[in-house]
């Protein structure tokens, strides 16, 4: 078997799903792409195509704006409340749930299996989308970053805190679902398997040269993955 394992020839056990938020769960992209638009417009910069701004999507928004933008350490917070303020006011209503994530979601619970999300979002943000899509209360933990201004977040430590709040003591029970390098990465410090999910902003290149254990095409394939 190759170097990762498809949903459709591995049948491992698990008792608890983390998911990612951002391009795994939810189609936040619109909201996050036009409200990313507007802070560099508001900081008068010329505006960036919205394609060009997806890699924005799954690292913590700080690191984003410095790493792929240079935005300057004493400049990178104006730069992000000037996002926070569009996608607080209109962003939030720019979201969808997945097509076959309430089915999986509820698949997985019918089966006593656990859900939760860990999410380098700011908790409050995610909370405030996951109402508008009224898919809060099918989750068991939801974990973001605690304050708007907080500029370092642990993926690891998120999944981390997410097990906890789950009551998952047996890491080789818990599978971590995420879209991008990041959820990955830290999956595998949090000592727990990956999948990475294609419908959302990475790809099977990226997956493959992070090691994702899984990698699926569809929410509803990861159901074989738990059986």
């Amino acid at each position: 078997m190759s170097e990762y394992e498809s949903a459709e020839f591995c049948m491992a056990e698990f008792d608890y799903v983390i998911f990612d938020f951002d391009g795994t769960v939810a189609d936040t992209g619109e909201g996050i792409l036009k409200s990313l638009q507007y802070s560099f417009t508001a900081m008068g910069d010329p505006e960036p195509d919205l394609s060009d701004l997806k890699k924005f999507i799954g690292p913590p928004v700080y690191y984003s704006y410095t790493t792929f933008y240079g935005v300057s350490e004493d400049k990178v917070d104006l730069y992000v409340k000037k996002y926070r303020e569009r996608y607080s006011e209109k962003g939030i209503y720019e979201s969808k749930v997945y097509d076959g994530m309430i089915e999986l979601i509820n698949a997985l619970k019918e089966n006593n299996i656990k859900v939760g999300i860990a999410s380098s979002k700011p908790e409050r943000l995610i909370y405030a989308v996951a109402d508008y899509l009224e898919i809060t209360d099918m989750f068991d933990a939801i974990v973001g970053v605690k304050s708007d201004n907080s500029k370092h977040s642990s993926k690891a430590g998120l999944i981390t805190q997410a097990m906890e709040e789950m009551g998952a003591t047996d890491k080789d029970k818990v599978l971590m679902v995420g879209d991008r390098m990041f959820d990955i990465d830290g999956a595998h410090e949090a000592g727990i398997k990956c999948c990475g999910a294609l419908w959302g902003f990475g790809n099977e290149e990226e997956f493959r040269a992070h090691n994702a254990k899984f990698i699926v095409s569809t929410p509803l394939e990861i159901i074989k993955l738990v059986k």
